[in-house]
């Protein structure tokens, strides 16, 4: 070690190169840790006081170093002194960040939980823009739990799940209420007619839909229909896989159910009361005229007169509510339409609902249908172009009417739509 440089190390020259050697390494420890500029610019005051630490800490080891061979003014001895005053500045800078990272809480990413007390306790406009990411454009904002709902999350849409007597339903019903104060749309499977109870307006233009209420409109299944891949669509929705392990049957039957509603459309049938009759009623000799060379018309070959019973009777279960809707009075209604013409208060339009009310004891009667209506109106609202149509689909008690064909698919596509959906389960 040169003598010049030992020199260095001594009286006020010594004291600058010891706090650089805390100083600069512990600048480095702050800038790898992320610290923000103000600790940056105050780093120097920890820096002078960790200097004179190491300097009592260095004499008290120049001892223990002679003895291992290292004295005074040696290189040895100056190497390991710049050594521990490099580690111990770089070290501080890395814990001068953790301890008031751990101390001091902010937020960096991901998902907050907050106090709805607190929250509610903030000034509107604030809760409004911290839902919205800083946006102060309150267009009816929802809550849920006094919480205010950013829009950009109404689209991934809601499930509640809770035992009887949670809140499930107080919940719906708040962001339910918010949603149509505003004028949205929604379509609503509606257990018991709760909803319908507390939120039907005949102003507004709400439509019921359920062949055993006197309010209600009349289904028109042909009315669905503009061409002809809509009668696989509402094959599809009204005959569902559920409860056939392979299928077939469920294929079978949508086949029937297809090759009858076109031939009847051919000849201009116009009436559910005459589809109903031609699917369920109509003798296997009107049939075999009726669906020759269709696909369908295989099962009415001779000797298969036992497989056209049971694909008869798996597709009759299905449209069984026609037997229904066929006797009512009311005005005819296409949910397709209902979807398709209506408009959301902010697109221009007066908003509306669809109940589709049930009652425990039409559970056996409605729930495939109810699930069909759904599926319609959901594949409806995503063969629409893209935009906000604010359009809900609200289902509570979802384990009553069961699986619904599609919903799964629906939920990922509905977002760019402007779809959302509300899922009750128990």
């Amino acid at each position: 070690m040169s003598p010049r440089f030992v020199e260095l190390t001594r009286g006020a020259s010594g004291l600058l190169l010891a706090f650089l050697s805390i100083q600069i390494p512990m600048l480095v420890g702050l800038i790898r840790s992320r610290a923000r500029l103000a600790h940056l610019a105050l780093s120097p005051v920890p820096a002078v006081a960790l200097t004179l630490i190491m300097c009592i800490v260095i004499t008290l080891l120049a001892p223990l170093l002679k003895t291992l061979g290292a004295p005074p003014d040696s290189g040895p001895e100056i190497t390991v002194a710049f050594a521990l005053f490099i580690a111990a500045g770089y070290a501080a800078g890395r814990l001068l960040i953790r301890k008031q990272s751990a101390s001091a809480s902010y937020y960096r990413r991901g998902a907050v939980v907050e106090n709805a007390a607190a929250a509610s306790r903030a000034p509107p406009a604030a809760r409004v823009a911290r839902a919205n990411g800083g946006s102060l454009r309150c267009d009816g904002a929802l809550t849920l739990a006094g919480l205010t709902v950013a829009e950009d999350d109404e689209t991934k849409h809601f499930k509640v799940i809770g035992t009887t007597g949670t809140g499930k339903t107080t919940a719906i019903r708040e962001m339910l209420r918010a949603a149509l104060e505003r004028g949205d749309r929604a379509v609503i499977a509606d257990p018991d007619g709760g909803y319908l109870g507390r939120f039907y307006d005949g102003d507004r233009g709400d439509v019921i839909l359920n062949p055993f209420e006197p309010d209600s409109v009349r289904w028109n299944l042909l009315g669905e229909i503009d061409n002809d891949y809509d009668v696989d669509q509402l094959a599809r929705s009204l005959i569902t896989d559920h409860g056939d392990p392979d299928r077939s049957w469920s294929e079978y039957a949508r086949t029937f159910f297809i090759a009858v509603t076109q031939q009847a459309l051919s000849s201009r049938v116009t009436d559910d009361r005459e589809l109903y009759r031609l699917l369920a009623k109509a003798s296997t000799a009107e049939l075999r005229l009726l669906l020759a060379g269709t696909s369908a018309g295989p099962f009415l070959e001779e000797g298969n007169e036992r497989m056209f019973g049971s694909v008869r009777s798996t597709a009759s279960s299905a449209i069984r509510v026609l037997e229904y809707t066929t006797r009512q009075e009311g005005t005819s209604f296409s949910i397709r339409g209902w979807v398709k013409h209506g408009a959301a208060r902010h697109s221009g339009g007066r908003g509306g609902v669809l109940f589709l009310p049930y009652k425990a004891g039409e559970i056996a009667a409605l729930r495939s249908v109810i699930s069909a209506w759904l599926r319609v109106a959901i594949f409806e609202a995503m063969g629409r172009g893209e935009g906000d149509q604010r359009l809900w689909f609200l289902v509570d008690e979802l384990d009553a009417l069961g699986e619904i064909d599609g919903l799964k698919d629906a939920l990922s596509r509905l977002r760019k739509f402007g779809g959302r959906c509300i899922l009750g389960f128990q």
